[in-house]
């Protein structure tokens, strides 16, 4: 496969909706890519987490990829030129894999053998951002629920913790009630569309973990955690508590809310910004012996980006969005 000098990818160059999206020329790095889509992505393009993540313009968004080897450096050992891999970019730096083709470092960022039992567009939907710590001790035998079960995240969520030895409680939509219990293997449902979360619980501390993969409710699932889950109980999220653009003073109320939140409560806060790049390979271990499902709900051409993050943002998207070059 020959290496073109220019590869054709999606760009923003400044912050703003879903029509700074633009389509670039930029010279050609070395892999040809199906893109995972994450709600990180259009909060990243719309500068809520400018902040945080100081890009550089024309930047590339993106972070899960699938894709076919198509160029090799002379220190690459293990992979060659024609290998089918997947995995994620080691964060957010505006050199993103929206594009068709990406530079990838198998040192920093996650490059992993595709399965021959999973499609590249199941694969560049894998865990990139994931409330869930892979901690056997956290799990095995414990009761967990999980808050926005049917969600990109979600459905990992469920997954993992009953491959660790959960028994799962799934909270999502009615109408995704047969796929989080049939397909994801949750034991319980609960239907947040019916009546509000707190009043379909009669029992108080309960649960002996909470995974809260939704977020942005201005804490409201951390004060039903203080009834549901146990004194000692794990809150963890991956979504800060807080919605929209990441201001000075926004950061510091996030970060005094967490600490405090920390400091004055017996039941144990946790924030998961990214699966750790150190764990993904047992995600993948599960992946290629079929223990893990891959879910990819919609597939869209690398084109149709704008829907793809006006899909992302309405948050009632089932599984994984992904852009297929």
């Amino acid at each position: 496969m020959s290496l073109p000098a220019t590869t054709r990818a999606i760009v923003i160059k400044k912050y703003g909706g879903p029509e700074v999206l633009e389509e670039a020329s930029l010279p050609a790095p070395t892999l040809l890519p199906h893109a995972g889509v994450n709600p990180v992505d259009y909060k990243v393009r719309q500068g809520d987490v400018s902040l945080i993540v100081n890009l550089k313009f024309p930047a590339i968004l993106g972070i899960d990829y699938a894709g076919t080897i198509a160029a090799v450096g002379s220190a690459v050992t293990g992979f060659k030129v024609g290998d089918a891999v997947y995995g994620k970019t080691a964060g957010v730096d505006g050199k993103g894999v929206y594009a068709e083709y990406v530079k990838l470092s198998t040192v920093t960022d996650v490059v992993v053998p595709l399965p021959k039992n999973v499609l590249p567009e199941q694969a560049a939907g894998v865990v990139t951002y994931n409330a869930l710590s892979l901690n056997a001790e956290e799990n095995k035998g414990k009761k967990v629920l999980v808050i926005g079960a049917s969600g990109g995240v979600g459905i990992f969520t469920v997954q993992i913790a009953k491959l660790l030895g959960a028994h799962v409680t799934a909270v999502a939509s009615a109408k995704n009630k047969d796929f989080v219990v049939s397909q994801l293997g949750a034991d319980a449902f609960v239907d947040y569309t019916a009546k509000p979360i707190a009043e379909q619980f009669t029992e108080k501390n309960y649960f002996d973990v909470i995974y809260d993969t939704v977020g942005g409710d201005e804490g409201k699932n951390w004060e039903l955690a203080q009834t549901i889950l146990k004194p000692n109980g794990l809150f963890v999220t991956s979504a800060a508590s807080h919605h929209g653009p990441v201001t000075v003073g926004s950061m510091a109320g996030i970060v005094g809310s967490m600490a405090w939140r920390g400091l004055t409560n017996s039941r144990k806060y946790k924030f998961i910004f990214s699966l750790p790049v150190d764990q993904f390979p047992n995600v993948a271990k599960w992946i290629e012996e079929g223990k893990l499902k891959l879910f990819t709900t919609v597939t869209l051409p690398l084109a149709d980006v704008k829907k793809a993050h006006e899909m992302s943002a309405s948050g009632r998207t089932v599984g994984k969005i992904v852009l297929v070059v």
